[in-house]
């Protein structure tokens, strides 16, 4: 599982680094050859200038890094949702589940190969094998929550690289704050002299990194709050399916139960 983690990782830190890529190459051709009378402004606050574009590019790579993983987790939360229409608990409201019938289903679980990674799955499975152990439907409801919240932390610990990329991309726009406002500190003399262009320039990229930086940041932390607001409410809802229509269907006869 950690194998597949780091993978994903570095497959959407190479997407997010192609993307880089592309915009600024996309950029400077738009500014150089297509339409050559824009406002050179707009591709300095985009692109910036050597070396202070440097910073413009790590935080476009941060921010598609940070995007390419929150689709990643989107696509895994559309499979998630297909293994609720998988069936797998009877939703009649006139039925109620067996004994012999909850080991049936936990010999169907074990044939879902491609769904054996999966939070419903692998919730009922934990709760089949705790009825199986002791045919409480209490501690089998307990199971059931217990697994939800494991789940649910799992899914907040799987969003730490996504949180460290969002805090990243302000703090890279601050350090091109601070190696603009320091270079031009640098040219006063210069400036004192009646020479301005110097310092206008890194003023400018002092600005002009933490504009895009902001602006970037907005976008990425609504799209984290979004998907993590989505993530949560599947948890739920999966939890809600399994006490509707496997716990509160448990029925052990007399005969069966355990003393």
């Amino acid at each position: 599982m950690l194998g597949g983690k780091s993978k994903n990782e570095l497959d959407a830190f190479i997407v997010g680094l192609g993307l880089t890529f592309l915009l600024f190459g996309a950029v400077w051709a738009v500014f150089n050859f297509v339409f050559q009378d824009l406002n050179q402004r707009v591709f300095l606050i985009i692109c910036g200038k050597w070396p202070g574009g440097l910073i413009q590019f790590f935080t476009f790579l941060a921010f598609f890094w940070a995007m390419m993983l929150l689709g990643s987790k989107s696509r895994k939360l559309e499979w998630e949702r297909k293994a609720l229409a998988l069936n797998l608990l009877p939703e009649d409201k006139h039925k109620v589940m067996l004994p012999n019938q909850i080991n049936d289903l936990r010999l169907t679980l074990s044939k879902k190969d491609d769904w054996k990674d999966s939070v419903l799955v692998k919730i009922l499975n934990m709760a089949c094998t705790k009825f199986r152990a002791n045919k409480s439907v209490q501690e089998t409801m307990e199971i059931v929550r217990i697994q939800s919240d494991i789940s649910m932390n799992y899914l907040d610990i799987s969003f730490s690289i996504i949180r460290y990329l969002a805090w990243s991309i302000p703090s890279i726009g601050f350090i091109g704050t601070v190696f603009g406002i320091s270079g031009a500190l640098g040219q006063m003399d210069a400036a004192a002299a009646g020479d301005l262009s110097g310092v206008t320039s890194l003023l400018g990229t002092a600005f002009d990194t933490t504009l895009v930086a902001l602006f970037l940041s907005i976008i990425l932390m609504f799209r984290i709050h979004r998907i993590q607001q989505v993530e949560e409410i599947f948890i739920i809802q999966v939890q809600d399916y399994i006490m509707q229509n496997f716990i509160n269907r448990i029925y052990v006869p007399k005969s069966e139960r355990l003393s």
